[in-house]
């Protein structure tokens, strides 16, 4: 029952928060944080409850491992969200951007649509990507797919470089179009709520909503150690893998390991400097 009925719960109270907060003119960014901290809470515990995989799991030692990754990629997207809403904010003031008078719904669909484009094939690139620049992305990738777990806390495990070049194209992607704060709102939740979903290590059926957003079931598979499963390149809409063939999604089934393929001579995931210099090195 709470594998299937828990992830349309979270959609729902997501979409009546972005309804409510836009209606009756919440404080947004107030309302943004409480909803990202009490969604994070709820994730942990259920899943500390309800694991898919015990060894899966987050453990003492793998937390303070996240820690530093979380410090680091932290303070790039602090300063590149800094930039860009200054520069945001000028514009607003002036009403520039494309969808700068448009509703919220139909605003966040084309910034949706546009950022996954973005968004899949730098992610693509940085798995599939050949010569230097396809080495040098996956290099900057790799700190993400090192862990053999897969847990809600881990999906904050990245390089600063490729924490920093995901802001950049959100925050491009909405600065070019011009979003209403409210849209910003909105899709700042729904990107959220399918990030931290999609790490969660809960046996969680969404059954047709895999087809709409990218979640559990599908983005544990872009973490399996096999490279033929390792597809599924979306943040929050499958529907570039779908374009792109792409997509893989095994109902009822999980992949056999996580990680990567330890005969390539990676350093551990632990191994935070060694893990950061990477992609200055040969």
């Amino acid at each position: 029952m709470t594998s299937r009925l828990l992830y349309p719960l979270l959609l729902a109270v997501t979409l009546y928060i972005i309804y409510a907060a836009v209606t009756q003119g919440w404080d947004l960014r107030r309302a943004l944080w409480g909803y990202l901290f009490g969604l994070i809470v709820l994730l942990i515990t259920v899943e500390r409850l309800l694991p898919l995989s015990p060894d899966w799991g987050m453990t003492r030692q793998s937390f303070w491992r996240d820690l530093k990754y979380l410090l680091a990629s932290g303070v790039t997207i602090a300063v590149v969200r800094t930039g860009f809403g200054t520069l945001a904010l000028w514009l607003s003031e002036r009403h520039q951007g494309p969808l700068a008078g448009a509703s919220v719904l139909p605003s966040v669909g084309i910034f949706l649509v546009v950022f996954e484009l973005l968004q899949y094939w730098f992610h693509r690139l940085s798995h599939d990507g050949n010569g230097a620049l396809g080495r040098f992305l996956w290099k900057v990738h790799l700190a993400h797919h090192l862990p053999d777990r897969v847990y809600v806390v881990m999906h904050g495990v990245f390089h600063p470089l490729n924490a920093l070049i995901s802001a950049v194209l959100i925050q491009s992607t909405l600065l070019i179009l011009g979003l209403s704060p409210q849209a910003v709102f909105a899709a700042m939740l729904l990107i959220d709520l399918q990030t931290m979903v999609s790490h969660f290590n809960v046996d969680i059926r969404a059954g047709f909503l895999n087809y709409v957003f990218i979640g559990t079931e599908l983005h544990r598979y872009h973490h399996s150690a096999d490279v033929d499963e390792a597809r599924n390149f979306g943040t929050v809409l499958p529907l570039w893998d779908l374009v792109f063939g792409t997509f893989l999604y095994r109902p009822d089934t999980a992949p056999r390991r996580l990680g990567v393929d330890r005969s390539a001579g990676y350093p551990p995931s632990q191994q935070f400097w060694q893990v950061l210099s990477l992609p200055f090195r040969r």
